[in-house]
């Protein structure tokens, strides 16, 4: 016979999931850079004078930098071997696993046994 989890662990289990959900974007900001077409971008806006503020779409956390090829296809290269999430993808996954977290602690009841 299976146990059953009683509200104080839910609530523990759910209140882990809380925190975990919110330090995994706070952990990975640091470790988020600008994509290659907002370094572009805001290159761009430079010389022209005017400031360019990224946004959350301009940032990316890089796993595997890779090397950075130059061929007669695309004149301004490409990158082989990089390995490269989008912020926004964090973000919302960290966002996600908040909310699982309090859908737990919300709405866990205790399963009693009848007898």
């Amino acid at each position: 016979m299976m146990e059953c989890i009683n509200k104080s662990k839910a609530n523990r289990f759910g209140t882990l999931l809380i925190i975990i959900g919110a330090f995994i974007p706070s952990v990975l900001y640091p470790l988020s850079s600008l994509s290659n077409s907002a370094t572009l971008t805001k290159a761009a806006f430079a010389m022209k004078g005017v400031s360019y503020n990224p946004s959350i779409r301009d940032l990316e956390i890089v796993l595997m930098e890779g090397e950075w090829k130059k061929d007669s296809i695309n004149p301004g290269g490409h990158y082989e071997g990089r390995i490269a999430i989008p912020y926004r993808y964090t973000l919302a996954f960290g966002i996600l696993i908040a909310f699982i977290g309090v859908g737990i602690v919300l709405f866990h009841e205790d399963k009693k046994e009848p007898g």
